[in-house]
């Protein structure tokens, strides 16, 4: 019969897994919606290259790049967790998480829905979510200061 498995060991196993999930899915998506905006591009989009447009087009390339970010992020989380002492606080991965998903949300439909040079009401993701991942980040890194006992 095995010894049981060391409980922090299982707890950042699952952290580990999550943000990898996560990471390389946001990843994904943000990497198509790029790939999608280029072809926007490309072939001279009115609705997405018209001057009264652009406020949508900026607001679909930050969604692009903050999730693209975030996803790294998500991966940095993964890849370092084993490092750490124990696992930072139970807030950070679901703010993490909630954070990844917000932030380009909150700039793709105020994108979706842009009225001249206003976004629309999607955008009022954004701020609860950069606070979210604010606070992911925090917990992380004070998680980083922990001694390994």
């Amino acid at each position: 019969m095995s010894a049981p498995a060391n409980p922090t060991d299982d707890a950042i196993a699952r952290l580990q897994r999550r943000h990898l999930r996560v990471g390389w899915t946001a990843l994904l998506v943000f990497a198509a919606l790029g790939t999608t905006l280029e072809l926007l591009h490309a072939f001279k989009a009115p609705w997405y290259l018209g001057v009264a447009s652009e406020s949508r087009r900026f607001l679909f390339t930050l969604a692009h790049v903050h999730g693209a970010a975030l996803g790294l992020v998500n991966l940095a989380l993964a890849a370092t967790c084993r490092l750490l002492a124990r696992p930072p606080h139970a807030a950070a991965s679901p703010s993490l998480i909630a954070g990844t998903l917000l932030v380009p949300g909150g700039f793709f439909a105020g994108g979706l829905f842009a009225h001249a040079c206003d976004p629309g009401l999607g955008s009022v993701l954004i701020p609860p979510g950069a606070l979210l991942v604010l606070v992911a980040l925090a917990l992380i890194a004070r998680a980083t200061f922990t001694a390994r006992r």
